[in-house]
């Protein structure tokens, strides 16, 4: 049974008329009856009663006029939704990213893609770069923000920034005055850190292992709210992002004395296609790269 044998039959159903059905749907009144005929050959059923000069629906084919109404209204509304769709009038961009990207690189972005399309809708999940790729892989989630050396093969990828990495101190913190730190001070501090899976934190550990010292952890938190507030309120230092540290009131950030960067990469499987909505937003980010 197909869509346009229902249209024909919906039509005739409708007008209660082979020769205006065929005059509206603008093909000839035989393929309007040949449809119809084809449609009852296909069903068993008797969907016609043309005994009488006027079209009459039988009881079987008054019940499929209504769910021919039902269908075809609703693959009308799937076809707009699609249209929409390829237009980027509708659709929803999903991705994962770091809590301290998702807070500071993206807002501005995401503000500046909706002011060109409204009506596409964001799902933003926010957990550390190392389980991204693996998720990708997984099929758990279309794309994710990931650490740019991750990225091999069987990933697309589209290079977001190039961004320092601080030290996060309170303003009021004897550092704070430095221009830079050395990464043997560095593990000298009493430390506010992210837990596992997150580079911050496993830089962090590397650096410590490096210089054979045993880190000294306040505390241990996946909020970055609170490990902005602490290092705030001068409980430990931590790692951060420049973009970060530098929209935080009351923090300051320190480059080390060689300096670090943290390379970010958005990044898609090549096995799967993105959807319409976060092709589209790949496609705006690639723009806001040539414009910088």
């Amino acid at each position: 049974m197909d869509s346009r044998k229902l249209e024909i039959f919906h039509c005739v159903g409708q007008l209660k008329s082979f020769s205006q059905a065929a005059e509206h749907l603008h093909i000839a009144q035989s393929a309007v009856s040949v449809a119809i005929r084809k449609l009852e050959d296909e069903l068993g059923l008797l969907l016609i009663d043309r005994r009488e000069r006027q079209i009459r629906l039988t009881v079987e084919g008054e019940r499929l006029y209504r769910h021919a109404g039902i269908i075809l209204r609703q693959l009308s509304e799937a076809q707009q939704d699609m249209a929409a769709l390829s237009n980027l009038s509708s659709g929803l961009v999903s991705f994962s990213t770091t809590a301290m990207t998702g807070s500071y690189f993206f807002p501005p972005l995401i503000r500046r893609f909706k002011q060109q399309y409204p009506d596409i809708d964001f799902r933003i999940i926010t957990e550390g770069t190392e389980s991204v790729l693996n998720r990708i892989d997984n099929g758990d989630i279309d794309m994710g923000v990931v650490n740019s050396q991750g990225v091999n093969q069987t990933h697309e990828s589209l290079k977001l920034c190039d961004e320092p990495i601080v030290v996060c101190v309170a303003e009021h913190h004897p550092l704070a005055k430095k221009v830079t730190i050395s990464e043997a001070e560095y593990c000298q501090q009493r430390l506010i850190l992210y837990q596992q899976n997150y580079y911050l934190r496993q830089l962090t550990m590397q650096l410590h292992a490096e210089h054979q010292r045993t880190p000294d952890i306040a505390v241990e938190t996946d909020l970055l709210g609170m490990i902005i507030q602490l290092v705030r309120e001068g409980e430990g230092v931590t790692l951060a992002l420049k973009v970060a540290v530098d929209a935080e009131p009351g923090v300051v950030g320190i480059p080390f004395e060689k300096a670090r960067t943290l390379s970010l990469s958005m990044a898609w499987s090549k096995k799967r296609q993105l959807s319409v909505a976060n092709q589209g937003f790949v496609s705006f980010l690639k723009q806001q790269n040539q414009k910088q």
